[in-house]
């Protein structure tokens, strides 16, 4: 008879991700960007979700606490790779620690019940997504 292993949580993959991510020796400023690029994008779809009834509180928090941990560590990779141009390398790891930033101002708005501190979180996640695509298209520019 074969048995089918359930996932506990879909808060699990984005944990998931990073551990499969830190597999890898060669981590690099592009994998963590683009790590944090979808982990964004998971964290507005959920926070949406949540603000238009669609998702519960308790899986919101969840999940909004480990996209900011997601987000937090690929900060952390960024902030210490080797730089081909620190400035550039350091704007990147700056958003990549405002859009970690916004996802806990997020959860912590999700477990207030605060539906307007929640949209503004929204708010600051969308903006800073801007400026990751940004600084990713100024950190890999041919004039680097």
């Amino acid at each position: 008879m074969l048995r089918t292993v359930a996932w506990p949580s879909r808060a699990f993959l984005p944990l998931l991700a990073v551990a499969l991510a830190s597999c890898s020796s060669s981590e690099t400023v592009d994998q963590q960007s683009k790590l944090a690029a979808s982990t964004a994008q998971a964290a507005v779809l959920v926070s949406d979700a949540w603000l238009s009834g669609a998702a519960p509180s308790h899986y919101a928090s969840s999940a909004l606490q480990s996209f900011a941990e997601t987000l937090a560590d690929a900060g952390r990779q960024v902030d210490s790779a080797p730089p081909s141009d620190k400035a550039k390398r350091d704007a990147l790891a700056e958003t990549v620690n405002r859009l970690s930033n916004a996802a806990k101002r997020a959860k912590d708005a999700v477990e207030a019940e605060q539906h307007a501190q929640a949209g503004q979180a929204l708010q600051e996640l969308r903006a800073a997504q801007g400026d990751l695509a940004n600084g990713y298209r100024q950190y890999f520019s041919p004039d680097r």
